[in-house]
């Protein structure tokens, strides 16, 4: 099991540490430098909350703060396609401030096809997930893995995702889960048919529960 854990290099944790000494703290959503460096917002950002409907069965729960409007959509933005990886650990501070009591055997992100991953230059759910397992102390797994890239689901009818995805994600050889609580960790829910699509590989392979925690959710989907 050790081969799929995700931990950081010692290089680059000096390269956090310095990067928290040398700047301020800063509002996650309208980066007003902060007083309280364990802080991660402002008193001044009201953002919106995320429903907790879905579509995706095989989810037995999810663990998501925000909706994803305005504010949270720009910090999604900057995180994935903006490089600042360093946003994962106030990201996974707001969801663990919002859900501390998450329980599982292991953190696995949603995986990312390794064609678009190394575009990328990072899976940012892997980050979040790094950042989450110092806050519960639940293991980050790196166990699922992409087979083949796949469309965007959101524009997508029910039956074109379902087709889309079939077969695309699978668990990494000897990554077990039999017996174990799953949760899934990824920057934001869409559709939920990725997240479904991992939940029923882990749950074909005799993991007993599956959840999922994000960031931040699509309300209209």
């Amino acid at each position: 099991m050790k081969e799929f854990l995700l931990t950081k290099s010692n290089g680059r944790r000096l390269l956090e540490i310095a990067y928290a000494t040398l700047y301020p703290n800063k509002c996650l959503f309208c980066r007003r430098v902060l007083d309280n460096k364990q802080s991660f917002s402002c008193t001044n950002c009201q953002i919106a909350p995320a429903n907790d409907d879905h579509h995706a069965k095989s989810i037995d729960q999810l663990h998501i703060p925000y909706a994803y409007e305005d504010e949270v959509r720009n910090v999604v933005y900057r995180f994935k396609y903006g490089g600042a990886k360093s946003l994962a650990k106030p990201m996974a501070v707001a969801i663990y401030s919002c859900f501390p009591d998450i329980i599982g055997d292991f953190l696995v992100p949603v995986p990312l096809y390794v064609g678009r991953q190394k575009q990328r230059g990072f899976n940012q759910a892997a980050e979040l997930a790094m950042e989450l397992s110092k806050l519960t102390k639940i293991p980050a797994v790196d166990g699922l893995q992409r087979l083949r890239d796949t469309v965007k689901q959101l524009n997508l009818s029910r039956e074109q995702r379902m087709e889309n995805l079939s077969g695309a994600i699978a668990l990494k050889s000897g990554f077990c889960v039999e017996g174990k609580r799953i949760v899934l960790v990824d920057d934001i829910f869409t559709t939920g048919a990725t997240a479904g699509e991992c939940a029923n590989a882990l749950k074909t392979a005799s993991a007993t529960h599956v959840d999922l925690t994000a960031f931040a959710k699509v309300q209209s989907v």
